[in-house]
C-alpha cells in the first residue's frame, strides 16, 4: 500500500487537497472517481503503470517518436476538438484518448498517447503535456495551468481554439497570396537555367564556325554565359559558404539581434513585419490575460511569440516597468508599438476590457498584413511579367542579331 497526495475538484467545484492510501496509482484515481471528485494532480511513490501496460498507440502503432510535421492546422484541429469535447462534457481524458486514435497525423497521435498515459499516472493536464514543447507552447501550457486553477478549462480551450484558428487561417491566406509569386520566380529560374545551361552553348558552337564578327550585345552574353559554365563549380560553392556564413552569423546573439533590426527596416516588408509581430502579440496577450495569467507573465510568455530579439527586449523591459507599477500602455516602447496600439491597450485598461481591446488591435493588424501583402502581389505581377520578358526578348535578339550579319557577309 501506498499513501498519495492529491488536489482534486469535488462536484460543487471547489478544490480540496488530502491523500488517499491504495495498492496503486490506479486503484487510486477509481476510488477518487468513486466519490465524485475531478483529480487535478495526484502524487506519491509508487510508480506503478496502469493495468495493462502504457495505452497504445492510435492505429496500432507503436508510441514512439515520429518524424512526421506537427502543423499548425494540426494544432488548431486538436485544440477545437478538445474544446468541444470538454464542452459538452466529456472527462478529459476520454477526450484526449478518443482524439489520440482518430487522429489522422500519426505524430500527433504519438504525442496525445504519451498524454494521456501520463494522465493515467495521476499527473495533472499542464504537467501531462509541458514536456510536449514541440506540440504545446508555453502559452498553451500556462493557459491550461490557470484554467485547472480557476476551473475554467471548457472555456479556455475555447479561447485557445478560436486564438489558433485565426493564426492558421492568416498563415493559409498569407501562403495562399504568395503562391503565385513564388510560381512565377521557380519558373523563372528554371528557365534562365536552361538556357544557360543547354541553349546558349549550342548558339555559341553554331556561331563559332563563322568568321563573322559577332555583335556586342551576343558577344556579351555569350561571355557571360561561357564564364558560368566554366566557373559554375566555383560560383556554387561561393554562394554556398555565402549563405552558410549568413545562417551562422544569423545564429549568433548579435548576428541575430542585427538581422531582426534589419527586417524592421527594410521598406515595406518591414512594416509588414511589425504589423505581424504586433498582431500576434495581441491576440496571445489577450488570451491569456481573458484565461487569468497575470499581466508580467503573459507578458513574458507572448514576447516568445513575436519572432524577434528586437521586439523581444523592447516587451521585457515593458515586463519590468510593469513589475514597478506602471500601466502596460505607459510601458511600451514608442520606437516599436504605434502610437495607435498604446492609446488602444490604455482604453482597454481603462475600460477594463483589455482582452477584447487586444483582440481587436489583432485582428485589424493581421487585416492591415493580409491587405498590404496582396497589394504588393498585384503589383509584382506585372513587374516580374515586364522583367522576365525584357530578359528573354534580350537573350532572343542576342542570339538573332548574328543571323542578319552573317547573313550579310555570306551576301
Amino acid at each position: 500500500m501506498a499513501v498519495y497526495q492529491y488536489t482534486a475538484r469535488n462536484e460543487a467545484g471547489e478544490v480540496c487537497r488530502s491523500t488517499i492510501t491504495a495498492a496503486s496509482r490506479y486503484e487510486a484515481l477509481a476510488t477518487l472517481f468513486n466519490q465524485g471528485l475531478t483529480v487535478i494532480s495526484l502524487e506519491g511513490d509508487d510508480d506503478t503503470l496502469l493495468p495493462g501496460g502504457p495505452v497504445a498507440a492510435p492505429g496500432g502503432r507503436a508510441a514512439r517518436p515520429l518524424l512526421a510535421r506537427i502543423t499548425l492546422t494540426d494544432r488548431a484541429t486538436f485544440c477545437r476538438q478538445l474544446a468541444v469535447a470538454v464542452g459538452a462534457g466529456i472527462p478529459l481524458r476520454e477526450a484526449l484518448e478518443s482524439i489520440a486514435v482518430d487522429s489522422e497525423n500519426a505524430a500527433l497521435g504519438t504525442v496525445l498517447v504519451r498524454v494521456v498515459r501520463r494522465l493515467h499516472e495521476g499527473l495533472a493536464f499542464s504537467q501531462a503535456i509541458s514536456p510536449e514543447e514541440r506540440v504545446f507552447s508555453r502559452l498553451f501550457v500556462a493557459l491550461i495551468r490557470s484554467a485547472e486553477e480557476a476551473g475554467t478549462m471548457a472555456e479556455t480551450l475555447d479561447y485557445l481554439a478560436a486564438s489558433l484558428e485565426k493564426a492558421d487561417r492568416l498563415a493559409r491566406k498569407i501562403r495562399s497570396i504568395t503562391a503565385y509569386p513564388a510560381f512565377v520566380f521557380v519558373i523563372f529560374c528554371l528557365t534562365m537555367l536552361v538556357m544557360t545551361l543547354l541553349v546558349l552553348p549550342r548558339f555559341r558552337d553554331a556561331f563559332d564556325t563563322f568568321e563573322a564578327r559577332l555583335p556586342l550585345l551576343t558577344r556579351v552574353v555569350l561571355g557571360v554565359n561561357a564564364f558560368i559554365i566554366d566557373n559554375i563549380l566555383w560560383i556554387g560553392l561561393g554562394l554556398a559558404a555565402v549563405v552558410a556564413a549568413a545562417l551562422m552569423y544569423g545564429r549568433t546573439a548579435a548576428g541575430r539581434r542585427r538581422v531582426d533590426a534589419l527586417k524592421l527596416r527594410l521598406p515595406f516588408f518591414g512594416v509588414c513585419i511589425r504589423k505581424l509581430a504586433i498582431g500576434r502579440f495581441c491576440r496571445n496577450l489577450g488570451v491569456m490575460v481573458r484565461g487569468g495569467v497575470p499581466v508580467a507573465t503573459a507578458i513574458a510568455i507572448a514576447s516568445d511569440t513575436v519572432d524577434n530579439v528586437v521586439m523581444e527586449h523592447a516587451l521585457a523591459v515593458a515586463r519590468e516597468r510593469i513589475l514597478t507599477g506602471m500601466g502596460i500602455a505607459a510601458s511600451l516602447d514608442r520606437a516599436v508599438f504605434p502610437a495607435l496600439v498604446r492609446r488602444m491597450i490604455n482604453v482597454g485598461e481603462s475600460s477594463g476590457r483589455l482582452p477584447e481591446v487586444l483582440e481587436r488591435v489583432s485582428d485589424m493588424y493581421d487585416d492591415q498584413v493580409e491587405g498590404a501583402i496582396m497589394v504588393a502581389t498585384s503589383i509584382f505581377e506585372p513587374v516580374a511579367i515586364c522583367v522576365f520578358g525584357a530578359l528573354v526578348l534580350l537573350l532572343v535578339l542576342a542570339m538573332y542579331l548574328p543571323v542578319f550579319t552573317i547573313a550579310s557577309t555570306v551576301k
